[in-house]
């Protein structure tokens, strides 16, 4: 755990509080380093990057015996929860995210879109924005910032939403959630999509919380269609930041084995034109429909665990009506997404010279 002086807390939390409560900063935080400077009693005169990180966000980074798993009454409180109504701010709206995120004559018959998001929180964008790591126009949903910059220029880009918890990532993550993006509706099949059972779309995961930070900061993503979560890394791992080779101790100091490999580093002479730290191939999700119900449901929806810090993102296309193979069991995934090509990923996935540390 990074060790703070009490008294230089407390001073850093009551200055820097009610920035937090505004929104935090958008610069990166700071690495996670105990050493302490000199200390007169009360100012630090050579403040650790503990400090300078509760300076920067007014809370601490922990590590996983700080905080113990969410409870089921906790878990279920979110559940019965509703999310904060949100007031559209000169920002996309959930039909246009949906229309974005649906091909041509998708098959999809949509109806009571609901979204959760805030400001620039989620954003239709274009394949030619971010070639090496998508394949094709679509829309992503942020735990911060969609209006990321085309450079990785911060280890942290944070942007803190207040748009509450999401009772699926919790689910995933065992911890309480934060800053939830979410595109919800229900939709029926069109009658031309005769021989379709289910849905299929793409997705790429990314996260500034990789590599240091995952096991602690589980931030997760969940495609969920008619109650069953079918977004994976692959058959037996969820979309979550729940494995590092680190056992939950800060720094996650092993950036390929962390979430079994699904995630590529991103930083250096080999960076992709975005934020974020780590980001996954381009991932297949196909769902089947339960057949019982003559409506059906989708949520997508993206948030950051155990606290509101560093962004994490999803991005989404291709939705469309599928044949799917398999039988529908109910919160059982049948169909698994599967890797796309190795092609995907960018030429550079040879880590650059040591973990870079967060600034």
């Amino acid at each position: 755990m990074k060790i703070v002086n009490l008294a230089v807390l407390m001073v850093l939390l009551a200055a820097t509080n009610a920035t937090w409560a505004a929104g935090g900063g958008n610069g990166g935080g700071g690495n996670g380093g105990n050493g302490g400077g000199g200390n007169s009693g009360t100012v630090d005169d050579n403040p650790s990057a503990s400090d300078l990180y509760v300076l920067q966000y007014g809370a601490e980074k922990q590590n996983d015996a700080d905080t113990p798993e969410i409870t089921e009454t906790e878990l279920e409180t979110i559940k019965v929860t509703p999310p904060p109504v949100q007031t559209p701010l000169d920002t996309v709206t959930g039909n246009q995210l949906l229309n974005a995120w649906r091909v041509p004559n998708s098959g999809i018959v949509a109806q009571n879109v609901s979204y959760i998001g805030k400001g620039d929180q989620a954003r239709v964008y274009a394949a030619s924005e971010f070639s090496s790591v998508v394949n094709a126009d679509g829309i992503v949903l942020t735990t911060g910032m969609a209006n990321f910059a085309h450079s990785n220029t911060s280890s942290g880009a944070t942007g803190v939403t207040g748009t509450g918890a999401s009772y699926e990532v919790s689910k995933l993550s065992k911890q309480m959630t934060y800053d939830a993006n979410s595109l919800k509706f229900d939709f029926t099949l069109d009658p031309s999509a005769s021989s379709a059972n289910g849905i299929t779309t793409q997705f790429v995961f990314a996260s500034e919380e990789y590599p240091e930070w995952t096991g602690i900061f589980r931030d997760g993503f969940a495609l969920v269609v008619d109650g069953v979560n079918y977004a994976h890394f692959d058959a037996s791992n969820f979309v979550v930041l729940d494995n590092c080779s680190s056992n939950g101790v800060y720094p996650c100091t092993d950036t390929v084995q962390n979430d079994n490999g699904f995630l590529t580093p991103n930083a250096g002479a080999s960076s992709v034109p975005f934020e974020f730290d780590g980001y996954t191939a381009v991932l297949t999700v196909n769902a089947l429909l339960n057949p019982a119900l003559a409506n059906h449901s989708l949520e997508a929806v993206i948030a950051d665990s155990n606290d509101p810090l560093w962004d994490s993102a999803v991005f989404l296309s291709g939705l469309r009506s599928a044949t799917v193979p398999g039988v529908f069991q109910a919160n059982v995934p049948t169909a698994v997404p599967l890797p796309a090509s190795l092609g995907l990923f960018v030429s550079g996935l040879a880590l650059v010279g040591g973990l870079r540390r967060r600034r």
